[in-house]
């Protein structure tokens, strides 16, 4: 009796041991299928809308970006809390991923420019060098009721405001053949939303209104060129001229 008493416990144990083999593998197994799905859930590398950024190469446009002030993205609102997060996240992975809530895309179109898409507009910061560590700034929040723009100089990690006009050389002032014209001072100013503003590059903008081939008599071109003098910290009107939408 005592060794079928034994043999029976020993049955008994062999079973309960094979039962926890089987189960430990499936929970073991459930466990690690949930965390590869949180991996690949957070692995913003693979999908699609990841923006590959080289942190070094874009350093002061990125530093720049997160001391702007709330002011300079009126119409979309990006916190300078979100920013700073922002690109902490690009200088450690080196790619980032469109925010939440704000973007319809994005893309650094050059290493001095920053091009965000947004909702019906877009936004754009751009930085001209003057020295180390010294650019003048300027921002484009462009929404379909027209631009806001703002402009300062960064100076080792600060930033002074200036009004933007004060950065161009006769902004605006010799499109206008006669500047006594009120037919064509009305003309133009019912058409000043039409402006669009090509920041290219590290030197030059281009600022055009296609609307004012309507009225040549009026205007000496629909082109202003400007190129950036780092020496005067601001842009010099190179020349006015047609130029065809």
């Amino acid at each position: 009796m005592k060794q079928s008493a034994l043999l029976l416990l020993i049955l008994f144990l062999f079973s309960c041991k094979k039962n926890e083999e089987k189960n430990g593998p499936k929970i073991t197994n459930q466990k690690g299928q949930d965390t590869l799905k949180v991996q690949t859930e957070n692995d913003d590398i693979e999908k699609p809308d990841t923006l590959k950024i080289n942190y070094l190469e874009h350093k002061n446009l990125l530093n720049i970006l997160t001391i702007l002030p709330d002011s300079c993205m009126r119409s979309w609102e990006w916190k300078k809390t979100d920013r700073i997060e922002y690109v902490q996240k690009i200088k450690q992975n080196n790619y980032t991923l469109p925010p939440k809530d704000h973007f319809s895309s994005i893309a650094l179109i050059a290493p001095n420019t920053l091009h965000i898409g947004v909702v019906d507009g877009s936004w754009i910061l751009s930085i001209y060098k003057i020295k180390p560590n010294n650019y003048i700034v300027l921002t484009d929040d462009k929404v379909g009721d027209g631009n806001e723009f703002m402009a300062f100089e960064y100076l080792n990690g600060e930033l002074i405001y200036i009004p933007f006009k004060d950065v161009f050389d006769q902004f605006f002032t010799t499109l206008l053949i006669n500047e006594n014209d009120e037919k064509c001072l009305e003309y133009f100013k019912d058409n000043y939303i039409g402006f669009e503003y090509d920041f290219i590059g590290t030197k030059k903008i281009h600022i055009t209104n296609s609307l004012l081939e309507e009225a040549k008599s009026c205007f000496k071109g629909n082109t202003l060129n400007y190129e950036f003098n780092p020496e005067m910290k601001r842009f010099e009107l190179i020349n006015i001229e047609n130029t065809k939408s």
